[in-house]
């Protein structure tokens, strides 16, 4: 069984999202906090050329980075890209993200590009602003889409607020601005808060600083920014870092540590142990480190039994025990409808879905040859990508994600409910964070996982979140601080046998 890489697809896009997060700047009025653009600009960008970061995830160095910032004929320039080698399971995968922008002399957007490429998988996001309108343009394999979105009040990324803030003398307080998270194609608050000045000290050179937190759906990133609005040190809250340094130390990328492996040292440490974790048809756990509020605990297949301390029960039921009776019609139209990475009314996703389970009339029959189909023709594979069904569908190669995103994608295309779930999974002796899907039979959903070949989850799937891309960044806010313990537990060799 492959150990999925779900929070490092987080982890190493988060530490770049602050960069290519737009902001969409309509003024609102939040409580408590205040509006850039009521400060005077004193001063224009002097922050030029390349500036080279080492890479870290607990201290170990796995990359490097390069940014820059110009005028040009056609404005301010901004690139970032960066270069990271990740050990996962005894393999090291190779990722290369690349973000270049346009900005005004107002620091509004006009353009940019996002690309982020990972063995066989690649996806690229292309923004327009025109006519108050962002276009976005997202191709993920052969794959291509189009969003139009609003952008009447001007659109800014967190990669200029550095030098936005040092344009404006680094007013102290609290701002919010809504967003525009181009990983998620949704919007979401960012909130900045400038601190007093500081002095650090990186790499043995000692800077005087002021300490930047941007946070957005929980998620927080600290940035230590010069005066002039360089940024010398970046943190998020998964452990991964980067710090300013020189060219050529930043492209030295040592050897790995063949027994470090970054899924180990992101899961879930546990108290207790789960034998046969695969057979359990029944969990109770306590969770500590995590605040409810926010998350989706509640479920036909699980439920929390006490929120101080919070403890979860869960029991999945067999599909086969169940009849097939229509689903509700709302939950029809929402479930069954496409989305960006899940393109259930793509022709070759309805070819194909059709072709495995268009001759199957009974709904649990379908739901199980739609997990056979795609847990035999996708290769186990880890994997570090911004997940499309399409795609998965022509590459046939992946982890969680990649498995999850088909399979949803094929139900919705026979018109069975489908969504996806998030949280984590029991494999020897942790809790590894994982995706995994739900499906609408007999008027209830039922967890289902076409990654482990399961026609039923086993119940050491505990869901945190529901929701395909838009709804993983969520998982950032606990990674790092979840701890599980066993309660009580229940198996059975008969669901060990639907694989």
């Amino acid at each position: 069984m492959k150990i999925n890489s779900i929070i490092v697809n987080l982890s190493f896009i988060a530490l770049w999202g602050y960069s290519m997060f737009l902001v969409h700047d309509q003024n609102y009025a939040h409580s408590g906090v205040d509006e850039l653009s009521e400060y005077q600009t004193t001063s224009s960008p002097s922050v030029d050329g390349q500036r080279w970061f080492n890479v870290f995830i607990n201290d170990k160095k796995i990359g490097y980075a390069m940014n820059s910032f110009k005028r040009t004929s056609l404005g301010y320039v901004f690139k970032d890209y960066s270069l990271l080698r990740i050990p996962m399971a005894g393999v090291v995968r190779e990722v290369l993200m690349d973000f270049y922008a346009v900005v005004g002399d107002d620091f509004s957007l006009k353009s940019f590009t996002f690309g982020l490429t990972s063995g066989d998988y690649s996806t690229n996001i292309f923004g327009q602003v025109e006519r108050m309108y962002l276009e976005l343009k997202i191709q993920s394999g052969n794959d291509h889409s189009t969003l139009m979105l609003p952008a009447d009040k001007g659109i800014y990324f967190p990669g200029t607020v550095p030098l936005l803030l040092a344009s404006k003398g680094f007013p102290k307080g609290q701002f919010a601005l809504p967003g525009l998270d181009p990983f998620t194609l949704t919007s979401s608050d960012i909130t900045v808060v400038v601190g007093e000045k500081q002095r650090i000290d990186v790499a043995g050179d000692n800077y005087e600083v002021y300490r930047v937190i941007l946070t957005t759906s929980g998620v927080s990133s600290t940035m230590w920014v010069t005066p002039d609005g360089a940024v010398i040190k970046e943190e998020e809250t998964s452990g991964m870092s980067m710090t300013l340094t020189t060219k050529p130390k930043a492209l030295d990328i040592p050897d790995l540590n063949p027994g470090w492996d970054i899924l180990r040292s992101l899961a879930v440490g546990v108290d207790g142990e789960i034998d046969n974790p695969r057979e359990a048809t029944f969990l109770k756990v306590e969770l500590t480190g995590i605040e409810p509020a926010g998350f989706n605990l509640d479920d036909d297949f699980q439920r929390v039994v006490s929120a101080i301390p919070l403890v979860l029960e869960i029991s999945p039921e067999g599909l086969l025990e169940k009849k097939s009776l229509a689903p509700d019609l709302g939950l029809l139209e929402k479930f069954t409808s496409p989305e960006v990475f899940i393109q259930s009314d793509d022709p070759r996703i309805i070819r194909q879905a059709r072709k495995v389970a268009g001759n199957v009339e009974d709904d649990s029959l379908r739901v199980i040859a739609l997990i056979d189909w795609v847990y035999a023709n996708v290769e186990k594979d880890l994997s570090v990508s911004l997940p499309s069904a399409v795609d998965v569908l022509r590459v046939r190669r992946g982890d969680c994600n990649e498995h999850t995103f088909l399979f949803t994608a094929l139900a919705r295309a026979v018109a069975i409910p489908a969504k996806i779930c998030l949280g984590i999974v029991y494999n020897d002796g942790l809790f590894y964070y994982h995706a995994w899907a739900a499906v609408y039979i007999g008027g209830r959903w039922m967890p289902v996982d076409p990654t482990f070949g399961q026609y039923v989850a086993d119940a050491t799937h505990i869901k945190l979140l529901d929701g395909g891309v838009e709804s993983q960044a969520g998982l950032m806010r606990v990674v790092g601080n979840l701890h599980a313990r066993i309660i009580d537990y229940s198996t059975s060799v008969r669901l060990a046998e639907n694989r």
